[in-house]
């Protein structure tokens, strides 16, 4: 269990997704993605602290589009 910094493309989705993950006992904050890829839209983070793959599962049942998951710390600093 670690830190992980869900790649989302929008602020909308990046606040869907902190309150989905705050509803079920996560920590999550939301952060811009200085680097964004090409496709990725505005390029948002969700910054939270657990297991990558129900993470992502439990975001992706709810709806949130995501690009990707960095497991580098700098991102959600």
């Amino acid at each position: 269990m670690g830190k992980a910094a869900v790649k989302v493309g929008s602020v909308t989705y990046a606040a869907k997704g902190k309150d989905v993950l705050i509803k079920n006992g996560y920590k999550a904050h939301i952060t811009r993605d200085p680097y964004p890829e090409k496709g990725e839209g505005c390029g948002y983070l969700i910054c939270v602290e657990g297991d990558c793959k129900s993470i992502v599962a439990l975001l992706k049942k709810n709806g949130v589009k995501v690009y990707g998951v960095s497991t580098n710390v700098i991102d959600c600093l």
